[in-house]
């Protein structure tokens, strides 16, 4: 088997209402999909987000470098060799999240041939993956409103809290959400918003409302700042935006500022996730699953990592924010019941794209 064509398909979806953070908010949500086929008649997916505010990509731009570089050096390989063909899309500096989805296309690829889904082929730990809603920066009450009513739909335990913008208005946020739901899982999202003393002033007002941690407090270029607030703050902190590589991890561990991780395979595909992990693993730092925005698809290629693994299936995975969307490319969503995505058996990723979607939300035609 060989690896014939690599085609994309840029396409929007609309989020149900805007989602607010520190920096500002997102209205929809820009992906490449990303299609591998073979001369055996196979066809591997996955999808890359756009996002270039953190990682410099466009649609326009990922599409041109799978047209450019990426698909004329791939194209008559065996889709077997995932290694070596990480090796050759890193000749080319940069593109991380198209990379990613060529990795996670190759995966659903060989899971398909092979008659297996991909959890069992990364390791089959577990087929069931407790999941974290994403509350956007809103009013105290709606996001009370929002958490609770994902928790009685979908039986959700665990919610990141996005703060940053007023003080007071995180501390009711947290309030009244934790008054909601008393035994939930919470943390928050500071999306780089604070200084070192606003971040510790923060940390503290989590805690007594029994936030577990917190992710990216401080900017990612303040080390000193982070390192700090790492050793004297009252929670532990989650590294995501200063953790998109495995030196970028390995720079955050050495440096102690960190406690846990955000591993995103949107960004990192499944080759580089897993070295992340272990290095995670190897330094005392607990792993969890990051949300990129995704769709359907970016949902169940991370929640097959998840799953697949004990250290990622001992936290809860963002993987619910197709919830947010007002519509999908797969003709069947994944179910979130009970608080909990559970995967089936069908090879690979198990994706059924719906045709009459994807030509609706396409925005190269």
């Amino acid at each position: 088997m060989k690896i014939s064509s690599i085609a994309t398909v840029p396409f929007t979806l609309p989020l149900r209402r805007a989602i607010g953070f520190a920096h500002g908010s997102m209205a929809s949500t820009e992906h490449v999909l990303v299609e591998i086929h073979t001369d055996d008649g196979l066809v591997g997916r996955a999808e890359a987000p756009s996002r270039p505010y953190l990682y410099g990509e466009s649609q326009a731009s990922m599409v041109e470098a799978v047209r450019l570089w990426f698909a004329p050096s791939l194209v008559g390989l065996d889709p077997f060799r995932t290694d070596s063909i990480r090796g050759i899309l890193d000749r080319t500096a940069n593109n991380n999240t198209v990379k990613g989805a060529i990795d996670i296309a190759l995966h659903d690829l060989i899971g398909q041939a092979v008659g297996q889904p991909c959890f069992k082929l990364l390791g089959g730990h577990t087929n069931r993956v407790r999941v974290t809603y994403v509350c956007g920066y809103s009013t105290p009450q709606e996001m009370a409103d929002e958490c609770a009513q994902m928790h009685e739909t979908h039986g959700v335990t665990a919610f990141k809290v996005k703060v940053g913008v007023d003080p007071r208005k995180d501390a009711a946020s947290l309030a009244a959400i934790r008054a909601r739901l008393p035994d939930a899982l919470i943390y928050v999202d500071g999306n780089e918003a604070f200084s070192e003393k606003d971040a510790l002033n923060m940390l503290a007002m989590a805690a007594a409302h029994k936030v577990a941690w917190a992710e990216e407090p401080c900017p990612t270029p303040d080390t000193v700042a982070r390192r700090r607030v790492a050793e004297h703050g009252a929670i532990p902190i989650l590294g995501d935006d200063s953790c998109r590589t495995l030196s970028e991890v390995a720079r955050e561990a050495m440096n102690a500022a960190i406690h846990l991780v955000s591993i995103k395979v949107a960004r990192t595909g499944y080759r580089l996730s897993r070295d992340i992990l272990g290095l995670a693993v190897a330094h005392g730092i607990r792993p969890l699953v990051g949300s990129q925005g995704d769709s359907g698809i970016g949902v169940l290629a991370g929640a097959h990592f998840c799953a697949a693994h004990r250290a990622t299936s001992a936290l809860p995975a963002e993987l619910c924010f197709h919830l947010n969307l007002g519509a999908d490319i797969l003709v069947d969503p994944p179910p979130i019941v009970n608080g909990e995505l559970v995967l089936d058996q069908r090879p690979g990723l198990g994706l059924t794209l719906d045709p009459d979607k994807l030509l609706r939300y396409r925005v190269d035609r």
